[in-house]
């Protein structure tokens, strides 16, 4: 089995941040980015020695963040309804507005980048459309389209296909967009309230937290079935390592994980209080994880056997 147990899962950083951090992104130079949505920045940490080694200011409360690894790392700021552009040298070049066309008010709560189209997906749980935004646009980016997809919340880019899995919360249901069209051509029934999601490209896998059933869905994204796997209360949150293993955040301060083998939870650790994103960051094999209780970032170590 290759994955970590108790035994081998360990808190090897403790890192303070920012006010309430939340969203938890990783680039390709061992840099994690972390939104502080009480404080309306973005703390940049450095793997190799788990600091922070820059600190941000972005919009009113910024919640997600997603990076690109040529334009650099995009942050939604739900406070004002705008993405942040910051590029590889920490600086802020965009700031786009979200709103503009015809409809209700965007609330932006969560991002994820398609590299290769240079796309940055942003969804709205409080109205009935998502957003897509050029990263490559020239002059600056802007946000061109949106994609009628209502209560939207996760949102996760298969890289592979180019696929974009969305859950929607108050339907109980993860909606598949073809980038291609930019229309909804799945909807796939899961369980209660659905909120964090994450795609397993390698294994042709989504994994989806649904917060109000203490389950974690698990989609084929080939065959569209289901299955479910019973975790703890009120799963928040959900990444997947390199070798396909999933962790799961929750409210009373822990993360659990998921096999990849067995697809059942074999491991839970306490990280800090109220523990919400995560990622995964493989040159050091760790994991980091935003406790908004304690404006902390936990960096996990994943030894194995």
């Amino acid at each position: 089995m290759n994955v970590p147990g108790n035994e081998q899962l360990s808190v090897v950083a403790s890192i303070p941040v920012g006010a309430n951090p939340v969203g938890v992104a990783v680039d390709v130079h061992d840099h994690v980015f972390v939104t502080n949505s009480g404080s309306g920045t973005v703390s940049v940490i450095d793997s190799p020695t788990n600091t922070v080694s820059a600190t941000i200011g972005v919009g009113l409360r910024p919640e997600s963040v997603s990076t690109d690894p040529q334009f650099g790392v995009c942050v939604t700021n739900g406070g004002d309804n705008t993405m942040s552009l910051i590029d590889p040298f920490n600086t802020v070049v965009a700031t786009i507005g979200l709103e503009g066309a015809p409809g209700p008010p965007v609330r932006a709560t969560r991002v994820a980048v398609d590299h290769i189209l240079s796309r940055a997906y942003v969804t709205n749980r409080l109205g009935d459309r998502m957003s897509i935004v050029h990263i490559s646009g020239d002059p600056l980016p802007f946000a061109h389209d949106f994609i009628d997809v209502l209560n939207s919340f996760g949102v996760a880019v298969d890289p592979m296909n180019h696929r974009v899995y969305v859950t929607r919360p108050d339907f109980d249901a993860v909606s598949v967009i073809d980038p291609a069209t930019n229309e909804v051509i799945e909807t796939v029934p899961v369980r209660q309230q659905p909120t964090g999601i994450a795609v397993d490209a390698q294994r042709q896998r989504v994994y989806v937290t649904n917060s109000g059933s203490d389950t974690v869905s698990l989609i084929d994204a080939v065959t569209g079935d289901v299955s479910d796997i019973d975790v703890s209360a009120s799963p928040h949150d959900v990444t997947v390592d390199s070798r396909g293993n999933a962790y799961v955040t929750h409210p009373d301060g822990t993360i659990q994980v998921i096999d990849s083998l067995s697809t059942s939870v074999t491991a839970t650790l306490s990280v800090g209080p109220q523990p919400e994103g995560l990622a995964f960051e493989p040159h050091s094999d760790r994991l980091y994880v935003a406790n908004t209780g304690n404006d902390t970032v936990a960096a996990i170590g994943l030894a194995t056997p």
